[in-house]
């Protein structure tokens, strides 16, 4: 993008962590921004902070695994600005566990928010951005997306949707001459985030059945605390969302495809991707799993 100044940036899962960075961050860019979160009371605290940087400011409290929450998020952006030239497909929550501990509401949980938020996004979005001068989209998906992290199978096929969906939308874009929308993906590594705690948002349809009374079972709740307290330890000690937020904006006005917040974890990916090229097993290295 040449610049976002009185450009329309529409961001989801705004409320808290990168979402909100991100909002911020536009606005620092002169954009308008309308923020989106399921949570309002999170969402109205950071639509004041973005319009206290002397922006418009729209809050639209949006369930991103509802179609039609979406469409009236885009509808409610077209209506107040007459248009969108940046989307920030950024909602997402945090699940695992061991594939053979998880039940079914643990996969629909993780894949309607975290790949079926992007999906509406892109399917409601999409059109208006093609119709826009300029235009971005962006979607969150993670390191996760890249290299299969054990215990997180329902995040790890979410994100490597994710990059699955964009990198297409990347070559289709590309292959159209009468396209301008840049496309990128952000593959974040260890953000402080709340995401450890996702599980507040969890719908109660999609909670978890109570584990049955034998031995293997009855140890998965245990499994899967013990693993969220170690993920939630390690994202105190993560990078700041604001930083993660001006890479986006950086690949945003260089038109680059790739965002990785931490370009250490590379040596994983490469190691994972000559695996592949040699049809060796998968392993990890050690710098990543220690």
């Amino acid at each position: 993008m040449e610049t976002m100044t009185e450009r329309v940036a529409v961001v989801t899962g705004a409320g808290s962590g990168i979402g909100k960075a991100l909002a911020v961050a536009f606005a620092n860019e002169g954009a308008k921004v309308v923020l989106a979160d399921v949570e309002e009371e999170a969402l109205e605290a950071a639509r004041l902070e973005v319009a206290a940087l002397g922006v418009p400011a729209l809050a639209v409290k949006t369930d991103v695994t509802n179609s039609d929450s979406v469409a009236a998020l885009c509808a409610m952006t077209l209506e107040t600005f007459g248009g969108v030239n940046i989307l920030c497909n950024n909602a997402g929550v945090g699940g695992g566990g061991l594939v053979k501990n998880l039940q079914l509401v643990d996969w629909k949980w993780v894949i309607d928010v975290s790949l079926w938020g992007v999906i509406h996004g892109l399917h409601h979005f999409l059109p208006h951005l093609i119709e826009a001068e300029e235009s971005h989209v962006m979607s969150t998906a993670s390191v996760a997306g890249l290299m299969a992290v054990p215990g997180l199978a329902p995040y790890n096929a979410a994100k490597f949707g994710v990059v699955a969906v964009m990198e297409t939308l990347h070559h289709e874009m590309a292959r159209d001459a009468e396209l301008d929308v840049g496309v990128s993906v952000l593959c974040p590594g260890v953000v402080k985030t709340n995401i450890a705690t996702a599980q507040r948002n969890r719908p109660t349809h999609l909670q978890r059945e109570r584990a049955k009374p034998v031995s293997e079972s009855a140890r998965a709740p245990d499994e899967a605390r013990l693993r969220n307290a170690a993920i939630a330890a390690a994202l105190e000690k993560g990078m700041a969302p604001s930083d993660v937020a001006s890479q986006v904006v950086d690949a945003m006005y260089q038109r680059r495809f790739w965002v990785l917040s931490h370009p250490e974890l590379l040596a994983e990916v490469e190691h994972r991707n000559q695996q592949l090229a040699n049809l060796e097993n998968p392993t990890l290295i050690s710098s990543f799993t220690d």
